[in-house]
C-alpha cells in the first residue's frame, strides 16, 4: 500500500466519538449478521509498534491509522451503551463506570449520549489515578447536560445503588453481592469473571454474540454454558439466556422482572472491527479532523 495515510490521535478520536452515532454502527452489524471474525481488520494492519491499526477505506480507496486500542474502545462502549438501552429498567438511571484508560475515556460520552435518563455518573478509575482523570472537555458536556458526576477509588462505593454498572481494564474480584442494586444491569468487558459470590445474585446472563462462544476461551459462563444439560440446578442460573442480536429481532426476551440483576458478557472487545474503523475514518474526513502523513 503507498499514498499518504490519515493518522487519529486519541483527542480526534474522541471527537469523532461525539459525531459519529456509535450504536446506529453496532445495531446495524448485529442485525445484518457483520459482527463476526470476518469483519475483523487482520492482525498485519498494525503500524509501527502496534499502537495504530493501518487500513485502506473501501469506499473511499484512501488509508487510515487509528489508535488500536481506542478502535476496541469505540466497540465496547457502544455495546454498553446498546445493553443499557434493551435491559435497563426505564426511569432515572444511574451509571458506575469502573476501569481507566481508553475504554473508561470513551464510556461516559457515549453513555451520556445514548443512555436515556441519566442523572448522575460515578467513575472509578482502578488502575489508573484518581487526580485529573476527568477530562475538562466531559466535565462541561456533562453540566450542560445535567447530569452529576463524582470519582472514587472504592469500587463498592462506585456501585453502590447504580442501575448500570460498566465494567472496563478493572480487575472486578473487589465486587460483593451486597454492592449491586437490585435490577442492576452489569455490562462486563473486563475479560475476568466476575466473584462467585456476585455471580449467585445475577438472574440472567447475556452476551454480545452467542457465535463468539465458540472462541471465549476458559470463563466460567462458557463452560457453564456448554455443560450437559443435566447440570446441577444451582449452575443452571450461570447459563448464557440470549445474545444482543436475538433481543434486538424480538426473538428472546430482555429483562423478565424489575428486581432482576442482569449480566451482560461482552465477548468481542479485542477485535479490530472493519466496519466501524471505516465509518471513524469517514467521519474524521467530513469533519477536517487527522493529519494526513506520508507513509
Amino acid at each position: 500500500m503507498s499514498g499518504p495515510i490519515l493518522r487519529l490521535g486519541t483527542d480526534e478520536l474522541l471527537t469523532v466519538v461525539r459525531k459519529l452515532d456509535l450504536l446506529e454502527v453496532v445495531v446495524e452489524q448485529l442485525l445484518r449478521h457483520r459482527d463476526a471474525p470476518g469483519n475483523t481488520l487482520p492482525k498485519d494492519a498494525y503500524g509501527p509498534a502496534g499502537e495504530h491499526v493501518v487500513f485502506r477505506d473501501e469506499r473511499t480507496g484512501t488509508r487510515c491509522a487509528v489508535p488500536a486500542a481506542g478502535l476496541r474502545a469505540c466497540r465496547t462502549a457502544a455495546l454498553t451503551a446498546l445493553a443499557a438501552r434493551q435491559l435497563l429498567v426505564p426511569g432515572v438511571v444511574t451509571a458506575s463506570v469502573i476501569g481507566s484508560g481508553p475504554v473508561a475515556d470513551l464510556l461516559i460520552p457515549v453513555i451520556v449520549r445514548h443512555v436515556p435518563d441519566v442523572s448522575h455518573i460515578t467513575l472509578c478509575p482502578v488502575g489508573g489515578p484518581v487526580a485529573d482523570s476527568v477530562q475538562p472537555m466531559l466535565a462541561e458536556e456533562l453540566e450542560q447536560a445535567g447530569i452529576g458526576l463524582s470519582v472514587t477509588p472504592r469500587m463498592e462505593e462506585a456501585v453502590f445503588g447504580a442501575s448500570l454498572i460498566a465494567l472496563s481494564g478493572a480487575d472486578p474480584a473487589g465486587l460483593r453481592s451486597g454492592h449491586v442494586a437490585s435490577g442492576a444491569v452489569v455490562v462486563n468487558a473486563s475479560g475476568q469473571d466476575l466473584p462467585e459470590g456476585l455471580l449467585h445474585g445475577v438472574r440472567r446472563v447475556f452476551v454480545d454474540d452467542l457465535e463468539r462462544l465458540r472462541s471465549a476461551g476458559e470463563r466460567r459462563f462458557v463452560r457453564v454454558h456448554h455443560a450437559e444439560a443435566g447440570i446441577h440446578p444451582s449452575e443452571q442460573r450461570g447459563r448464557v439466556d440470549s445474545d444482543l442480536r436475538q433481543i434486538l429481532r424480538g426473538e428472546r426476551p430482555g429483562r423478565t422482572g424489575l428486581d432482576h440483576i442482569l449480566l451482560v458478557e461482552l465477548l468481542g472487545t479485542d477485535a479490530l472491527d472493519r466496519t466501524l474503523a471505516q465509518r471513524i475514518h469517514r467521519t474524521a474526513l467530513l469533519h477536517g479532523l487527522g493529519t494526513f502523513r506520508p507513509s
